[in-house]
């Protein structure tokens, strides 16, 4: 019988494997300037560069965006 032995680490870059996963999906398909605007204030709703740079990504993913 084998025994397979787990560690505490493997949980832990299973679980930030995830949440780095979930985060690259918003910022690739949902943002729309929040996440710049927590650096560039109102001005990244207007620039929108996150969304600009991706654009193309997401509609070829089936996102939409406008």
């Amino acid at each position: 019988m084998e025994q397979y032995v787990t560690t505490f680490g493997e949980e832990w870059i299973l679980a930030g494997t995830i949440l780095l996963g979930a985060f690259a999906l918003y910022v690739l398909a949902l943002d729309q300037g929040f996440l710049l605007s927590l650096v560039q204030g109102a001005q990244a709703f207007d620039m929108n560069l996150i969304h600009e740079a991706v654009h193309d990504a997401r509609h070829a993913a089936g996102f939409p965006c406008h």
